[in-house]
């Protein structure tokens, strides 16, 4: 018996030495490519031959031994493994996908899936929102950047991992989820009921606003994005626009190259961002094609507004193309790359930091605006809006005060007020940017 057992684990480890031959190999050559004053990193197969055999006896001690209602899947006991390798990392922007979730993760980034509309991410096991999509249920209920998700359905988060709240948030449209939340500033975690929609991502919004103002809106760095904000642009200067508002409030960010040819629309200086990874390598991302840079601009910003929207606005505010407006970024300076495994899984990994053109890592710290302007929100009867009412109006106490408006000039009169008042913008950061365009338009003239 012990002669046989001796014979299995060479039969495992011949086998196993054979199928990652070429891995090592090609390790080895990336690995001599490297720069030596680095420290040297030992990959491939016979580097973790220990640690390996160690995987492969708790997976025989499972299967010989362990008694449950469950049928023993290797497959199962490996793809745990995996996951909990990950999440050793500590790093909330690294994930394992099983084959499931990475076909869910997949229909997120190309902008159709069914579900309630926000990004979420782990951070220290508390499930926290990076932003809310425009548009989605998620944003129309008031949902905010860094609101803090305790419970979905009465399930506490504290025991799930990242991907599976996002099963539990996604779901059939028109059915509803039951969050409750957790925010600064409120002494009580509250409920919001969220019913799911398909939710159709139109990552580029535009339209001139007073004085010749463009106004462009980008939601979110999805697949090839940086065409149609590159054309709304084009259409707003053929409109004759003099200044440009580039709002990217709670846009949690995308795909690096359209972060870089998005801030090329608007800068035509180098470098765009410069990128650094594990071995200290360098890679600097530099402006791509024609820049205009003859409107002044200003960039909103604020806690929700990460990742590829801090690039774009890193790079405008270090090479002082625009103004910063609005509150600081949320600070997420790294940057990801999804890497297939063969069982159709796979792992999210973090493979770099990002610097700003100043040579600024903004990771975890965020971007201060040049202007800071704080967004006001409403609370009430456990619903949340981030609408501003600058006035209320006077209810009537009795049904007698209701009847005795009898007076049409004062009818019209209260009419007319409302009218002006419904003209009045809520958004006091837009507000802002339109005056300070304003004033250096005047300041041009």
């Amino acid at each position: 018996m012990k002669n046989r057992k001796i014979f299995s684990i060479g039969v495992l480890t011949l086998i196993l030495l054979l199928a990652f031959t070429s891995l090592y190999a090609k390790s080895n050559s990336n690995k001599s490519s490297k720069d030596e004053s680095k420290e040297t990193v030992k990959v491939g197969f016979m580097s973790h031959i220990k640690e390996l055999r160690e995987i492969s006896e708790v997976m025989d001690l499972i299967q010989t031994n362990f008694v449950g209602d469950k049928k023993i899947d290797s497959k199962v006991l490996l793809h745990g493994a995996l996951k909990g390798m990950v999440e050793s990392l500590d790093d909330p922007h690294t994930n394992y996908f099983p084959p499931k979730e990475l076909n869910s993760f997949t229909e997120d980034i190309k902008g159709e899936y069914a579900g309630v509309g926000m990004v979420v991410s782990k951070k220290d096991n508390v499930l926290i929102v990076v932003s809310p999509i425009e548009d989605t249920p998620a944003y129309k209920a008031g949902m905010r950047p860094k609101d803090k998700i305790i419970a979905i359905e009465k399930d506490s988060t504290l025991n799930l991992s990242l991907e599976e709240c996002v099963k539990k948030l996604k779901g059939k449209a028109g059915t509803t989820v039951k969050i409750t939340v957790l925010r600064e500033g409120v002494e009580k975690p509250f409920e919001v009921k969220l019913t799911r929609a398909i939710i159709k991502l139109k990552y580029v919004k535009s339209r001139m606003l007073e004085n010749k103002i463009g106004y462009v809106r980008l939601t979110q760095f999805g697949e090839h994005v940086a065409p149609d904000v590159r054309k709304a642009v084009e259409n707003l200067r053929k409109d004759g626009m003099k200044g440009l508002v580039f709002d990217l409030r709670t846009n949690p960010g995308g795909a690096l190259s359209q972060a870089v040819k998005i801030a090329s629309i608007f800068i035509d200086e180098d470098p765009i961002v410069t990128v650094k990874d594990k071995a200290g390598r360098v890679e600097t991302y530099n402006h791509e094609g024609t820049a205009y840079t003859d409107f002044p601009m200003v960039v909103l910003v604020n806690g929700g507004s990460a990742s590829a929207s801090e690039i774009v606005s890193g790079a405008i505010k270090d090479h002082k193309r625009g103004i910063l407006i609005g509150e600081k970024t949320y600070g997420k300076g790294s940057v990801q790359n999804i890497v297939p495994l063969p069982d159709g899984d796979g792992i999210k990994l973090t493979i770099a930091k990002y610097y700003t053109p100043s040579g600024v890592c903004i990771n975890g710290i965020g971007i201060n605006p040049d202007i800071e302007v704080k967004e006001k929100y409403m609370f009430f009867n456990g619903f949340i809006t981030n609408i501003v009412k600058e006035k209320t109006e006077k209810k009537s106490d009795t049904k007698k005060d209701v009847n005795n408006v009898k007076d049409t000039k004062d009818t019209k009169n209260a009419k007319d007020t409302k009218k002006k008042e419904e003209k009045k913008s809520d958004d006091i950061q837009l507000d802002t940017a339109i005056n300070v365009l304003k004033g250096i338009m005047f300041y041009k003239k």
